[in-house]
């Protein structure tokens, strides 16, 4: 690790609300990400006990990052812990583990439901699969995806944490598949099919018999259409399929909530990249109707490109998502699941990943390009902390995860 010095972020608001962190010198030891993942299974409760002093969490991503040796990327997964970050000012020497490089960019993160230190991570469109011990900062073992298939970046343990389900697609046919691995030896076990293309997130219900899944769909010009499924996980059968109105619309990323409501993040159609495509969100409550946020016109058009993390503070009720291409280099908009309504935004130098600290205080939002920080937004105000916190990490992955163990 680097032990260089490390400075806060200077964090200022400028006119028309908009909100600029700049980092400091930018060093080699960090990072950033979410909370154990929302993309679990209900599960048991941990022999390892989160750590009494966390009030605000260990972030975890994957990311890359330049080698000041060398001169040539490599790809890390890192691990912060906030709470040392915010009483030493800055991350200090000793605050902060990177593992050695792991060869793949990681996507989500998967948190063991029995052994807080195992993360699991996914590399997104690629073959990229790794366990790694977050106390001994080393990778336990290599993942393989399944013969013909690529991971597509999340996956969930079962609440037993005796299997692993990991979102995967035939290369040939982009074909879905939920495949299941022994948690003990990652040998594939099953699978079962996503009921769509080219599936991406997922999160499991009712206790692990339901999965919800993102199928992004196939290309623009006549591929599968893109939709969330539900499927049965004992009988891989499909319980629902919900598809979108505009055929522009990619089903990126989701979550659902204890009561069982619906977000989907827009992401990017097959065939029609580019940061003019639509981002935005849909959104359904429990029992309601499943619809897509067209208002207030100009903040939706304001969501260009993709709309890619999501996270929920569940007493309020608050979905709060991240656009990095969106209009004024990027935004974060907050919205209300039981409404369906808009309820704020605020302009962030592109902003990626967002998470909610331990004790539901704070969002968290990865940021910037080429000097990636941190910063952490009041969860009732959804601005800026006052004073300020904000501090500087070495890479950004897609995602942030708040974790409840530091090794």
């Amino acid at each position: 690790m680097d032990r260089a010095r490390r400075r806060f972020l200077s964090a200022s608001a400028v006119a028309g609300g908009l909100f600029v962190a700049a980092c400091a010198e930018q060093s080699q030891g960090q990072a950033g990400a979410n909370r154990a993942p929302a993309n679990q299974p209900q599960q048991p409760e941990q022999p390892v006990p989160a750590a009494p002093s966390l009030a605000y969490g260990v972030l975890l991503c994957g990311g890359n990052k330049i080698n000041p040796e060398t001169g040539n990327k490599v790809f890390v997964f890192t691990q912060v812990n906030i709470d040392e970050v915010v009483k030493a000012k800055g991350v200090g020497e000793g605050n902060a583990k990177v593992n050695t490089e792991i060869g793949f960019l990681a996507h989500g993160v998967i948190k063991h439901p029995k052994h807080a230190h195992r993360i699991v991570a996914f590399e997104k469109k690629g073959p990229g699969g790794c366990e790694i011990d977050l106390k001994a900062n080393a990778i336990l073992r290599r993942i393989a995806p399944s013969k013909g298939c690529e991971f597509y970046g999340h996956g969930a343990y079962s609440a037993d944490a005796k299997v692993l389900y990991a979102t995967e697609y035939d290369k040939d046919t982009y074909e879905g598949r939920m495949v299941i691995r022994d948690a003990e030896d990652m040998k594939v076990i099953g699978e079962f099919p996503t009921h769509g293309e080219w599936p991406h997130d997922c999160t499991f219900i009712d206790e692990g018999k339901v999965v919800a899944i993102t199928n992004g769909g196939g290309h623009i010009e006549g591929g599968a259409e893109p939709c969330v499924t539900y499927v049965s996980v004992p009988k891989g059968e499909l319980i629902e399929r919900i598809t979108f109105d505009n055929p522009l619309i990619n089903a990126g990323h989701l979550l659902v909530s204890s009561k069982g409501d619906l977000a989907v993040s827009h992401a990017m159609r097959e065939g029609y990249h580019g940061e003019e495509a639509l981002g935005a969100m849909s959104l359904r409550p429990k029992d309601g109707k499943f619809r897509t946020m067209v208002s207030p016109a100009a903040v939706t058009a304001a969501m260009k490109g993709e709309t890619l993390s999501l996270v929920l503070h569940e007493e309020s009720g608050i979905v709060a998502a991240t656009n990095p291409f969106g209009t004024n280099s990027g935004l974060v908009t907050f919205w209300n699941m039981a409404e369906q309504k808009y309820v704020s935004h605020e302009h962030l130098e592109q902003p990626r990943g967002v998470a909610l600290t331990l004790d539901q205080k704070f969002w968290v939002i990865t940021i910037g390009k080429e000097k990636p920080g941190v910063v952490l937004f009041s969860r009732e105000s959804r601005k800026p902390a006052a004073p300020a916190i904000a501090f500087e990490c070495s890479s950004q992955g897609s995602h942030a995860y708040i974790h409840d163990y530091w090794g």
